[in-house]
């Protein structure tokens, strides 16, 4: 049997989780599901449609912000039968995604790894993976995240989950043609169903889906904002949809968990010596015995499997650490979990663990590898175990999407203030030599697989080289055979009249933007990942007032990132004179189109960054939020499960707006009339982005 341990995507400055998918024949298993993870696979070719399970770290958008994402196309591909494990607060956080994601047909089982519930441990033909949770200091764990929840909340969460994205059914055993065969029919069925149901006219299309969901929002527009309570049967005859029901409130924590995920028993090796001596030849009764089953030879004896079988023996031991900050090590490094890697109990089932671990994955947010603590527990694994070490201070915060950095060097060649080059690094910070003095520690790098069977050892064929943008722009000029004394991308520099060198073309700086009011788009977006274009995400900046996002598809953060600069400003980018943490602290106003997941799913990130970078400054700014308002509801559940600024935040529904519009512009009277509260806040954003009139329309 062959199985290996593969990175997605480490973590770098701009990712805050490693990605990480085993491999087995029969399965793959994802540990993380961060922003981009989807369309990084799609790019790179990493097959993911025979995902069995999905384990998360930690229960935030830095773990799961690809999640819904994922789970829409999983379920468009005929996938079933996918179990999501992670900490408390994972049933909540998929629950709210009932406001845009409906694939009952999909069958999903959620399994809250709970501390000290020794039943949640995820156990298949392939992988045994055991939770081991870790916790900030001075962090006391309460009684809602320890063992089993049977609450009457939990009940209706698990309810919720059931209603959106179904729930697991037994398969039937089957052969490998059979499998294929009952997938497509199932995909056949489900988009026959959905068709019936409104869900969409055309496969992947996901329109009819926004239509259906909006003939219930005048409805819950009339209610107390999307938070309909579940009613009894007494009060209504028809069911309450998942969408109308109140989800149970909850608190976020701060817990995070590591795993230690154990590999099948290895069948021996068959000796064909011994059989021929038997008298066996050759051909079927070989494989028989190689199942256990025992056989007859040509003169008659019975010939069982012990006879020309070997013992079999138990597979390889991974780990995965996630240790989001220094604040955490304490509670790693004394975790009993760990003792027996450690040679700490001397016993002979200690020893025995030990020599099957193989591979730790080190996923490390910044300071902690530079930790005495940290790298003093690291050096007590055995001395055979290598460590692969993702971690900001030592992984180069290179751009992974290299097919549209190609794109966008070819447009900068054209119109370099229009199509900026992200901004990429290609040198670490640190050498791995300061975190363990040993080959066994290596950089991960995106596609890096570690064989554990049948002979452990790294595997970097399929490792891409990742191209600068200065060698990108490069490639770009040398194919449109243009002279390098013709214009170029100009840089962002201390002095106007500098002159740089960047990969053998000469670079002058323009100076930034005079202009008030700038419009920079990020991604045109797609109903499915693209490997060339971005997702929906266009920026403003309105000088001397501050900055407006519209739309904001899965990994907009991201790409603001390498567009505007972090932690600096990214020297390509001439139009907006602000880097990445000064336009999000200046950000007055986020506007949401619609329901689809390829224009909402980064705003959890970005408001979450926007609370983190404004939540201490004196003046405590607001932000604006111009949305449907199943967006609102969707963000208001998940601000139980992360923080999120809520308290900070004004919301005005694109429905009111156009209303309050009309009514302005004297078109004659709706039955519904936008109340005070809409067009005071439609006043805040005319006055806090200097902007004469704000309209929407359907």
């Amino acid at each position: 049997m062959k199985w290996s341990v593969q990175i997605v995507r480490p973590s770098t400055h701009n990712v805050g989780s490693t990605s990480v998918l085993v491999h087995f024949p029969t399965g793959r298993y994802l540990f993380n599901c961060a922003e981009g993870t989807q369309r990084l696979s799609f790019e790179n070719k990493v097959r993911v449609s025979k995902l069995s399970a999905i384990f998360l770290t930690r229960v935030d958008w830095d773990s799961m912000g690809g999640l819904p994402g994922m789970l829409l196309t999983l379920a468009d591909t005929g996938s079933r039968n996918l179990t999501i494990s992670g900490g408390h607060n994972l049933t909540h956080a998929l629950a709210a995604t009932r406001h845009f994601i409906l694939r009952s047909e999909m069958g999903i089982r959620v399994n809250e790894m709970r501390d000290g519930d020794a039943a949640a441990a995820y156990k298949d033909e392939n992988l045994k993976v055991t939770p081991v949770h870790i916790y900030p200091d001075n962090y006391k764990v309460t009684n809602c995240e320890l063992g089993p929840d049977e609450s009457e909340e939990a009940k209706t969460r698990k309810m919720l989950v059931a209603r959106s994205l179904g729930t697991q059914q037994p398969l039937p055993q089957q052969t490998a043609a059979e499998k294929r065969k009952s997938k497509k029919e199932a995909s056949r069925q489900q988009q026959q169903q959905q068709r019936k149901k409104g869900y969409y006219d055309e496969p992947c299309d996901g329109a009819s889906i926004e239509k259906k969901l909006q003939m219930l929002e005048r409805q819950q527009l009339e209610t107390a904002r999307m938070k309909k309570r579940a009613r009894s049967p007494e009060q209504s005859s028809r069911p309450a949809q998942a969408f109308d029901m109140l989800l149970p409130k909850t608190e976020p924590t701060p817990a995070s968990i590591c795993y230690i995920a154990e590999g099948p028993e290895v069948p021996g090796k068959f000796d064909v010596q011994a059989a021929k001596a038997l008298g066996l030849k050759q051909g079927p009764l070989y494989g028989k015995l190689t199942r256990g089953e025992s056989v007859t030879a040509p003169d008659g004896s019975i010939i069982h499997p012990w006879q020309c079988v070997g013992p079999a023996r138990l597979s390889g031991i991974f780990i995965i650490v996630d240790c989001p900050t220094p604040a955490y090590i304490d509670s790693l490094v004394n975790n009993p979990r760990f003792a027996p890697f450690l040679g700490a109990r001397g016993d002979e089932e200690s020893a025995n663990m030990q020599k099957r671990l193989l591979l730790i994955v080190h996923s490390l947010g910044p300071g902690v590898a530079q930790d005495k603590r940290y790298k003093d527990w690291a050096a007590r694994f055995p001395s055979h175990v290598r460590h692969m070490v993702s971690a900001p201070e030592y992984v180069p915060d290179e751009n992974p999407f290299q097919r549209h950095l190609r794109v966008q060097a070819a447009m900068a060649v054209i119109d370099p203030q229009a199509y900026v080059l992200p901004q990429s690094a290609d040198k670490p910070e640190l050498s791995i030599r300061s975190f363990i003095d040993s080959e066994k520690a290596i950089v991960p790098k995106s596609l890096m697989t570690f064989d554990v069977e049948p002979k452990p050892q790294f595997d970097c064929s399929k490792v891409q080289k990742m191209q600068s943008p200065e060698e990108m722009l490069k490639w770009a000029r040398d194919r449109a055979g243009l002279d390098k004394d013709l214009q170029q991308p100009a840089l962002r520099t201390t002095r106007a009249e500098d002159q740089k060198e960047v990969a053998g073309v000469k670079v002058t700086n323009g100076g930034a933007s005079k202009d008030q009011l700038i419009v920079c788009p990020i991604g045109t977006g797609s109903s499915v990942p693209s490997i060339y274009r971005n997702v929906s995400a266009n920026i403003i900046s309105v000088k001397g007032y501050g900055g407006i996002v519209l739309d904001c598809g899965e990994s907009t953060v991201s790409l603001l990132k390498r567009f505007l600069g972090y932690p600096e400003h990214n020297k390509y980018n001439v139009r907006i004179d602000l880097c990445y943490t000064e336009f999000v602290s200046s950000l007055k106003l986020l506007y949401i189109s619609h329901m689809h997941a390829d224009h909402h799913l980064g705003a959890i990130l970005l408001l979450h960054e926007w609370n983190q970078l404004t939540k201490d400054m004196d003046a405590k700014p607001r932000l604006s939020i111009v949305a449907p308002a199943r967006f609102m509801a969707w963000i208001e559940d998940y601000s139980g499960v992360q923080d999120l600024g809520l308290d900070r935040i004004d919301f005005v529904s694109c429905h009111d707006i156009r209303l309050l519009h009309e009514q302005h512009q004297g078109v004659p009277s709706r039955k519904a009339i936008a109340s005070a509260s809409v067009e005071t806040n439609v006043s805040k954003i005319k006055r806090d982005l200097g902007i004469a009139d704000l309209a929407t329309c359907s």
